[in-house]
């Protein structure tokens, strides 16, 4: 499949999705336009299917710890465990960790040279291995229990509503969510921090990582993106909070996750609650916004629309 870049949205703005001057289109109708162009369809999981998950660690010992005791809370999938630690803790936690549930397969160490050098170590790997979703987890997420069949469930839940999901998450911002919907969120953003793609959106991030510049946004072009596709206005979006408006900033790779997947035709979604959150920073204080609470389930469209950038 070519990867399509966020770059080209102006000049691929969608067309005929039925908009009048005094009535917006709807959120998911957009989304369907966006599948029907791409030819991309809604996929259930099926019987069979294997899932499995990246664990990124690097030092952090008591982090990682934590975050293994509660994902292991779970089965019913795999874990590739990649390590880029100094210090001797980690490792050795990798050697003696008794897992429960979750299955780990093989353990790789000295796999270093910054964040994105273990996103696409871990994506590569679990594409070679033939997994049907390909997963992310770092080692400051907290989980709670039912975590994992929450997840999957977002798949499905998608694929009910004709939404081509091809990447999820359990980690649920308010300020990420662009619409809640019956049982889940539609997302600005998933970061890698806590992600599942289908295999098919897996290969679309590794295709744009080979150019890394196309995932590059900046605070700026990322708000321009939803106010093009979805005429929504982002420019309250929390988490900038500490960037002067007026001036555009560079963007961590993974903020251009959602935005490509949105132009090749797959949907992003969250849990609705969140059932994970972060051990390294208080989300309130660093994003200035909350995690999901069961309360905004099916709450609507959650920023302003303004007019189409046509």
């Amino acid at each position: 499949m070519m990867a399509m870049s966020s770059a080209t949205i102006a000049a691929n703005t969608l067309k005929n999705v039925g908009h009048a001057s005094s009535e917006f289109p709807k959120i998911i109708d957009i989304l369907r336009s966006l599948q029907k162009r791409n030819k991309t369809k809604p996929r259930m999981p099926k019987r069979g299917d294997r899932v499995g998950f990246s664990f990124s660690t690097k030092d952090r010992y008591l982090f990682t710890l934590q975050t293994l005791q509660n994902l292991d809370t779970e089965g019913g999938f795999d874990l590739i465990w990649n390590d880029g630690s100094k210090e001797p803790g980690v490792p050795a936690l990798a050697r003696n960790y008794k897992f429960q549930n979750a299955k780990l397969m093989e353990v790789n160490y000295g796999v270093t040279g910054g964040p994105e050098r273990a996103v696409c170590f871990g994506l590569s790997r679990l594409l070679e291995l033939g997994y049907d979703y390909v997963g992310l987890i770092e080692n400051d997420i907290l989980f709670r229990p039912g975590w994992f069949s929450a997840l999957m469930k977002l798949f499905s839940l998608g694929a009910e509503d004709g939404i081509a999901c091809g990447s999820a998450t359990a980690r649920s911002f308010e300020s990420h969510v662009l619409e809640y919907r019956s049982g889940y969120g539609v997302q600005s953003d998933t970061g890698a921090g806590m992600v599942l793609f289908s295999r098919a959106a897996a290969e679309i991030i590794m295709d744009l990582y080979s150019n890394p510049s196309s995932l590059q946004m900046t605070t700026h072009s990322w708000q321009k993106f939803y106010a093009d596709l979805f005429g929504l206005d982002l420019r309250t979006f929390s988490p900038f909070w500490a960037y002067p408006p007026e001036r555009a900033f560079p963007c961590t790779l993974d903020w251009g996750y959602t935005p490509s997947l949105y132009l090749n035709g797959y949907a992003s979604l969250s849990t609705i609650p969140s059932y994970a959150t972060d051990l390294e920073f208080d989300v309130e204080t660093f994003f200035h916004t909350k995690y999901v609470s069961a309360e905004k389930n099916n709450a609507g469209v959650a920023y302003p629309r303004i007019p189409f950038a046509l």
